[in-house]
């Protein structure tokens, strides 16, 4: 499967994605979790906070948004009473740096316009690449969710290589 099948799941479980929502989540397909990691003990302290503080949900523990990557959802890992530790241990051996990264992220934002063209019929072309054209001109970087999408959809997840969370399951 490729990231078109991923990408159209995603649109189908969280309807309050927003042109926002769908560049993070080809950013995060394309280079994974690496900006995430630079600081250990914060990101461990953070992970810990975050889930002390996240509500049991009935979601999937995981969503797998590539073919190689999954978000874990904290709220189902907490339902599921797991530990955090290996979770996070996935987390670290999920940061990986694809010399092709720039390349595969410009790939998935392609197939993204391609599926919301076919899919939604509110599309609007010109919006979508006005958006692109902001944020490639602020640099490739990480963004964050949108009001809309952390509003209703409550995210709280890690990115992981699905080969390390196959490990620890």
């Amino acid at each position: 499967m490729d990231f078109r099948f991923y990408f159209e799941n995603q649109l189908k479980m969280h309807p309050s994605m927003q042109y926002q929502d769908v560049v993070k989540l080809c950013y995060q397909s394309a280079f994974g979790a690496e900006h995430i990691l630079s600081d250990t003990e914060s990101a461990k302290a953070y992970l810990c906070a975050e889930f002390e503080s996240v509500l049991i949900t009935d979601e999937p523990l995981f969503e797998q948004i590539s073919p190689e990557i999954v978000r874990v959802n904290l709220g189902a890992w907490k339902r599921e009473g797991r530990e955090l530790d290996p979770l996070f241990e996935a987390f670290k051996k999920s940061v990986f740096i694809n010399e092709n990264s720039i390349e595969i992220f410009l790939l998935y934002l392609d197939m993204a316009k391609k599926t919301m063209v076919a899919l939604l019929p509110n599309f609007n072309e010109e919006q979508w690449f006005d958006f692109l054209e902001e944020y490639k001109a602020n640099g490739i970087k990480p963004i964050h969710h949108s009001n809309a999408y952390r509003e209703n959809e409550k995210p709280s997840y890690r990115i992981v290589k699905i080969t390390e969370l196959e490990k620890i399951l």
